[in-house]
């Protein structure tokens, strides 16, 4: 999503949980005394929510050890507090080993994460709203290897809490929802090109009533297959994968094995960027490929790809290992729920009754608090967007998604062009392109304009609904 001021969501209290190492000048990670590598962590807290009876650390007390302190604010959250995180690191495949050991696997490594996390962070987490105020927990790390953890179901245990909302990501600035045609299905394209989809996938997206309309894409290539999702118009993608982090950093998606049939996060985003794709599912094929340590690379490689996804969708991805019938009745509960609230955390919520069998995790882009809007005519609530004489109005109004993704692009070329114009002042000249940046900068602005206008609007719409 697109930095900037934002205003809190309607629905929503929020508490951003901001993860950052700990680099003390000089000084390598401690070993524990098992042998693990034992890693540090700062926990920035950020929210307009009085936390004072958690007894959280001061910000001003935390010893930065050198690097820069955090932003006093985030999202138009202000910094209100600092725990720590001392993790004591697991291998990947020990830590996935415990997916496929059963509750009691998962049950342990659930306390061990639980004492991995101060106390003031495990108060955070055992919060609970009152209805009809759901509280919305932002987990956002600068550390990939944080990633691999599926703190969202180790921390809600057993049963999920109602209206109770974990999520990975950072609050950006808040967007209109997508606006869709009002007897119009939620239109669902699978791009499996390798034919790999676990049955329980298929049964998932069988008959799922009128409110979702599942088609699968029939292409062996993933490019060509994702093309013709995105020019069929569709709001939601179902990427059946494997996934490979060749590197050790980044994760790629990966539809053959072979080099050329990976998938980068940077390229996906590029190819989503401007359509009606809002929400992306990640799965792996019945037979992931097993990689170092004898375990499947791929829910590493979604963790890793998801971490890199920028401002593209919101990504819900398997982080593990799951029971046939549990995905299946995960992702038909999930698809339904969609459809009938149009806000993918009231999915994730709806459909993740049983947290520690349903490894699937939310990446979150959107902040507003549901990603879709079926009221009212789709033209009169698409604002007329300026242009300030770049070019013609558009004959068909054009979406949220497509401003916004103007408005990620042209952000970019606007501080490279500003970066020069400073080059051009330090060395005495004059800029040729003043009047160029004066122009952007005007249409940026209107552009911002019309956004918070049709966020006003959809706000309004929700309070008299």
């Amino acid at each position: 999503m697109i930095p900037g001021p934002a205003a809190q969501p309607p629905r929503y209290h929020e508490i951003l949980v901001r993860i950052a190492p700990i680099c003390l000048a000089g000084q390598l990670p401690a070993r524990a005394v098992d042998g693990r590598v034992c890693r540090r962590y700062h926990a920035w807290i950020y929210t307009k929510l009085a936390l004072a009876s958690l007894g959280l650390g001061e910000p001003g007390a935390a010893d930065l050890g050198g690097v820069p302190p955090p932003p006093p604010e985030v999202g138009g959250l202000p910094l209100v507090g600092h725990e720590e995180l001392s993790v004591h690191w697991l291998s990947y495949a020990e830590y996935l080993s415990s997916f496929y050991g059963g509750e009691e696997a998962l049950l342990e490594l659930r306390r061990r994460v639980s004492g991995s996390i101060s106390r003031g962070l495990r108060e955070i987490v055992r919060l609970r709203p009152r209805a009809p105020q759901r509280l919305r927990i932002w987990w956002s790390t600068e550390a990939p290897e944080l990633e691999d953890l599926p703190w969202e179901i180790l921390f809600l245990g057993a049963r999920r809490p109602p209206g109770l909302s974990l999520v990975r990501g950072g609050p950006g600035r808040i967007v209109p929802p997508l606006p869709i045609q009002q007897d119009q299905p939620l239109r669902v394209a699978v791009v499996d090109p390798t034919g790999g989809a676990p049955a329980a996938i298929a049964e998932a997206l069988e008959d799922l009533g009128p409110g979702v309309e599942a088609v699968w894409i029939e292409e062996d290539d993933a490019r060509r297959a994702l093309t013709a999702a995105i020019r069929a118009g569709v709001e939601v993608l179902h990427v059946v994968a494997d996934g490979v982090v060749p590197l050790g950093l980044e994760g790629l998606l990966d539809f053959s094995g072979e080099e050329e049939d990976t998938l980068s996060p940077l390229e996906l985003a590029a190819m989503l960027r401007g359509s009606s794709v809002t929400i992306l599912a990640l799965t792996p094929p019945e037979i992931p490929r097993v990689g170092h340590g004898g375990m499947p690379s791929v829910f590493h490689a979604f963790a890793r790809f998801c971490h890199d996804s920028g401002d593209g969708p919101t990504i819900a991805a398997q982080l593990g290992p799951m029971h046939p019938g549990v995905s299946r009745e995960f992702w038909r509960a999930f698809y339904r729920q969609l459809a009938a609230a149009l806000d993918v955390e009231d999915a994730m919520m709806s459909a993740s009754q049983r947290p520690l069998a349903t490894p699937v995790v939310l990446f979150l882009r959107h902040r507003f608090g549901r990603q879709f809007t079926r009221q009212g005519d789709v033209t009169r609530r698409s604002p007329a967007w300026p242009t300030f004489g770049s070019g013609p109005m558009p004959e068909v109004p054009l979406t949220p998604a497509q401003v916004t993704a103007d408005l990620s692009c042209s952000r970019d070329l606007l501080d490279a062009a500003r970066t020069l114009e400073a080059r051009y002042a330090s060395l005495g000249l004059e800029f040729p392109g003043k009047r160029l940046i004066q122009r952007e900068i005007q249409r940026q602005a209107g552009l911002d304009e019309a956004l918070d206008e049709s966020l006003s609007s959809e706000r309004s719409l929700s309070e008299d609904t």
